[in-house]
């Protein structure tokens, strides 16, 4: 029977999840690199044959695809954002609290 991997830190560890967040950027930075270089392939098609309406088709497609890509990274930056300000509210919760704390 195989052995159950467990890691020794959490899977949500704030490493791992900067890491993860890294990689996903850098490939949607990829993705939307690639896509911008179909669409200027496109591009070129469309003004050799202005009614090659697959070429229009494609261009569309292609401009989609870089558009979702930057959207992936403004969630991820959204994202971390929510975590940095949520650990920085329970940080400050932790903090023991004074006198002039309470009476406010």
């Amino acid at each position: 029977m195989p052995k159950i991997y467990t890691p020794k830190q959490s899977y949500f560890s704030e490493s791992r999840v900067q890491k993860m967040a890294k990689d996903v950027v850098r490939d949607s930075t990829k993705d939307r690199k690639l896509a911008l270089e179909a669409f200027e392939y496109f591009k070129n098609m469309v003004a050799d044959n202005p009614l090659d309406d697959k070429a229009k088709a494609e261009m569309s497609k292609a401009l989609d695809l870089a558009q979702a890509a930057n959207d992936k990274v403004v969630r991820i930056l959204d994202l971390m954002l929510k975590m940095t300000q949520a650990e920085m509210r329970t940080k400050k919760s932790i903090d023991p609290m004074s006198f002039e704390d309470l009476s406010r």
